[in-house]
């Protein structure tokens, strides 16, 4: 299952199942994004690996037919993802492996459960921000 919808300038959205073999698609859409704002080759690296970490821990808590949902913004030097599952279970707190090498790679990173709609289950929303460093 593959929708992606263009919600006008700079809003790009992008859902996927919530599976290891989907991420891919996840990625190259953040490389074509990036890559056609201007950002340096290791500033593309550092999203793409950065998106990596957030769709693996993701796809590990997300509910059995749980879409990954994923919305990216890319406006001047600012590169902003919210990703969201449903889920029964909760991410990995700090200080997770994960998590150290997620704030590594971003400037800003944002969690926050919300109320699923069937008892027991949460939307689990995972944001980051990253800047463009380098001068293009």
């Amino acid at each position: 299952m593959l929708d992606i919808v263009s919600a006008g300038p700079p809003t790009t959205q992008l859902r996927v199942s919530a599976a290891l073999d989907q991420l891919p698609i996840v990625l190259a859409a953040a490389r074509t994004l990036t890559r056609r704002r201007g950002f340096a080759l290791e500033e593309v690296a550092e999203v793409t690996h950065a998106i990596d970490e957030v769709g693996a821990m993701l796809i590990d808590a997300a509910s059995i037919g749980s879409p990954l949902r994923c919305s990216f913004v890319v406006s001047g030097s600012v590169f902003l993802m919210t990703s969201t599952v449903t889920s029964r279970r909760c991410l990995p707190r700090h200080p997770d492996p994960r998590w150290r090498v997620l704030e590594a790679l971003t400037d800003r990173v944002l969690t926050t459960d919300l109320p699923g709609e069937s008892e027991g289950e949460h939307e689990i929303v995972v944001g980051f921000v990253t800047r463009r460093h380098w001068c293009t």
